[in-house]
């Protein structure tokens, strides 16, 4: 199993842990993510001195594993009663269409494991234009978009970041 442990913090803390971190783009902010492939959970308590701490599961992976010179971040509140459907549009439609963009890379996506806001998040790997690209606004304009779109959670509830690593 893989699992992924994001920390968001306002400084970046230098704890020695071999850790992927970011610059949070438009911020001060930094984000620090734990990877672990074992068989069971991470059992870590929360870094007191992050702001943010979220845990997941990976349940699914996009495309190629190719770091891009960016990692957008998103995290999504998908009620309990959208989850099966919030799951498939992003498996069938959504990355789909965003991987016919051949600057972005690939896409790891996680289930929370812990009480969160939040049930989802992905780390999708891209380089900066494919932000601006057409791919990515066709992806944002088809019927299963705009009907999702029209709840309060999505789109609207979505926490997105532009992360640029750092050397670690």
């Amino acid at each position: 199993m893989s699992y992924v442990t994001i920390n968001e913090y306002d400084r970046r803390v230098d704890d020695g842990a071999p850790s992927e971190w970011y610059a949070r783009e438009g911020s001060s902010g930094f984000v620090r993510i734990d990877r672990s492939t074992s068989a069971d959970p991470p059992e870590t308590e929360p870094d007191a001195r992050a702001l943010v701490t979220w845990t997941g599961c990976c349940t699914r992976l996009f495309g190629e594993r190719r770091r891009g010179a960016i990692a957008f971040l998103l995290k999504y509140p998908v009620p309990v009663e959208f989850l099966d459907e919030f799951d498939a549009w992003f498996y069938y439609e959504h990355m789909p269409i965003l991987l016919e963009e051949k600057t972005w890379y690939g896409c790891e996506f996680y289930r929370a494991l812990r009480p969160s806001m939040y049930t989802f998040a992905a780390i999708q790997h891209l380089e900066p234009e494919a932000m601006r690209s057409s791919v990515r606004e066709r992806s944002r304009s088809t019927p299963w978009w705009k009907r999702l779109e029209k709840h309060d959670w999505f789109d609207k509830g979505f926490v997105r970041a532009i992360l640029k690593p750092l050397a670690t």
